[in-house]
């Protein structure tokens, strides 16, 4: 029996109709928006990564931020994990399908377009692998107040994703922002079978269909032969009908959902903080018949107060 996702909105759903038929579910994160920060502001943040915390499985002593005195070999269209921004991305000027033009501001007051030069900005100068050949890995921790999540970032999975990740979170896009949806839905003939998961960073901080873009989108990295799974704590970017609409929204399963293999682009993975996660998906909801199947708005959605990013060398 395949489960009706609740990550469908009205853009997804032709696709998904397609994907049932095969017997499947498919998950279709509402459409998604971006924001922007201040110059100076970003400054401060990326200063602040440079006190490099590393992931509780990593070696402190190898912690190492990408060194801009080195030199580091272009970024390269035949180069798998440091492709151009204009080779990653589809550009603002031709809108995926259903999705609006992105707000001036977000929610917290920051200006799109400002987001949208630093996120160029730095492209580049976010690297996976050091001059001499030694691999770059990366982790995200979102606090909140109801805790910490702690996320390892998998480039070797999806290096654009995981690139465009750290500069929003460095630009400071995040912070501010909501874990802004709650998805449920189960199989009607057996409750067991369910799929529990939690959306954030809707620039309007609604999770409204739509918006998701600052003036680009991300080609996908995904590939339904792939052999990446959707287990419990699987952090993946929401995306809209087409495949190359993903941007500044994720999401974070809460249960293994294998529908959702091979159809949605997964960077990263819950290390610590699952229990954080359940306690937002358990948060009180709004039902409005305005929304998508099985998606809620929480009656007050819990904030992401800070994004930060950590750098360090990994042993392989």
């Amino acid at each position: 029996m395949a489960l009706l996702s609740m990550r469908w909105n009205p853009i997804v759903r032709p696709l998904a109709a397609i994907v049932l038929a095969a017997g499947l579910g498919l998950a279709g994160c509402n459409n998604q928006t971006d924001t922007s920060h201040n110059v100076e502001q970003t400054k401060d943040k990326a200063s602040d990564d440079k006190n490099v915390a590393t992931p509780a499985n990593a070696d402190k002593d190898k912690a190492a931020e990408p060194k801009t005195n080195v030199a580091y070999p272009a970024f390269d269209d035949k180069d798998p994990l440091h492709q151009p921004f204009a080779k990653a991305t589809r550009q603002g000027d031709d809108l995926p399908s259903g999705w609006e033009r992105p707000p001036d501001t977000t929610v917290t007051g920051k200006s799109v377009f400002k987001l949208n030069q630093e996120v160029v900005r730095q492209w580049e100068t976010i690297r996976f692998v050091t001059p001499d050949g030694k691999r770059l890995g990366y982790a995200a921790t979102i606090e909140t107040p109801l805790g910490a999540l702690d996320i390892d970032l998998r480039p070797d999975l999806a290096p654009n994703h995981v690139r465009n990740f750290v500069a929003l979170a460095r630009a400071g896009y995040y912070d501010g922002l909501f874990f802004d949806r709650i998805y449920h839905d189960e199989a009607v003939d057996d409750p067991k079978q369910r799929f529990d998961e939690i959306e954030a960073g809707c620039p309007l901080g609604t999770g409204e269909p739509g918006y998701g873009g600052i003036g680009y989108w991300l080609n996908p990295e995904f590939n339904p032969s792939d052999k990446v799974t959707h287990e419990e704590g699987t952090v993946g970017a929401c995306r809209g009908y087409d495949k190359d609409s993903a941007a500044c929204r994720f999401y974070i399963t809460l249960c293994k959902f294998p529908n959702l293999d091979g159809n949605f682009t997964v960077f990263g993975k819950v290390t610590r903080g699952l229990d954080v996660a359940a306690k937002i998906f358990e948060q009180p909801i709004i039902v409005s018949p305005q929304d998508a199947d099985n998606s809620r708005r929480p009656e007050k959605p819990v904030t992401m107060q800070k994004v930060t990013i950590h750098v360090y060398e990994r042993d392989r």
